[in-house]
């Protein structure tokens, strides 16, 4: 089961999208412009496996959106199929010479569009399970990490939380993601430190430091953020 991001201003086709894809068995999060998308990924949640993009949006263009997260080292791993109304040769290129793994034209078959998301899921899964953060690497099918090709022993704790800073390096983690992704409660204040002990731990085994971080950096007030090196 994945979960994909519909981004769609047009309330019953965005609500036709979602119930095709939640027909599949994935989960969905429906929503309606840019500003509500930026909202989406600074609320720490975990990325989609598959996003599917309207062009003709309000204030921000779909292409726009497209533009900006192939350009953003947090963002650009995320797989986009566009979904729109512009049928024009030009624009279908445009949408793909942008990075989109797709380009559905409206109106489109109920089938179509589970066998287009579908196939762009397998193409997600079928990539190497390896993960690049400047001198971090992380292999996913095995769960392990090496530091300048060095094997670092993690616990499997240790291993999710560096997993879903490596996922949005760059970007600043809130405490509260943190505690709801990795560790699964339901958020608010953490007085027993959970999450600042498992960093502490993690960025000893990882050879870093809080006074002169080259991994995790601690950003004030807010939480942390997995430094994006060259590679990541």
């Amino acid at each position: 089961m994945a979960e994909l991001w519909i981004v769609e201003d047009d309330e019953k086709i965005g609500l036709l999208i979602e119930m095709t894809v939640r027909k599949l068995g994935h989960d969905t999060l429906r929503l309606t412009d840019a500003d509500a998308l930026d909202r989406a990924v600074r609320s720490g949640r975990a990325l989609p496996d598959l996003m599917l993009l309207d062009v003709m949006l309000r204030a921000v263009s779909g292409f726009d959106i497209l533009r900006a997260w192939k350009a953003d080292r947090a963002l650009k791993d995320v797989p986009v199929i566009i979904i729109s109304a512009r049928t024009a040769e030009r624009d279908k290129v445009t949408g793909l010479e942008l990075g989109a793994e797709d380009y559905i034209t409206k109106p489109f078959g109920v089938r179509e569009l589970q066998a287009r998301v579908q196939t762009a899921l397998r193409r997600v899964e079928a990539k190497p399970a390896l993960l690049r953060c400047g001198p971090i690497e992380l292999r996913l099918d095995s769960r392990e990490v090496f530091v300048d090709g060095a094997r670092v022993a993690l616990t499997a704790m240790e291993y999710d939380l560096l997993l879903y800073l490596a996922r949005r390096a760059g970007a600043a983690v809130p405490r509260q993601a943190l505690l709801k992704e990795v560790w699964g409660y339901g958020g608010g204040d953490d007085p027993s430190r959970t999450v600042d002990s498992h960093v502490k731990t993690l960025r000893l085994k990882l050879g870093d430091t809080a006074g002169e971080p080259r991994f995790i950096q601690t950003v004030r007030g807010v939480g942390y953020r997995l430094i994006a090196g060259d590679g990541a």
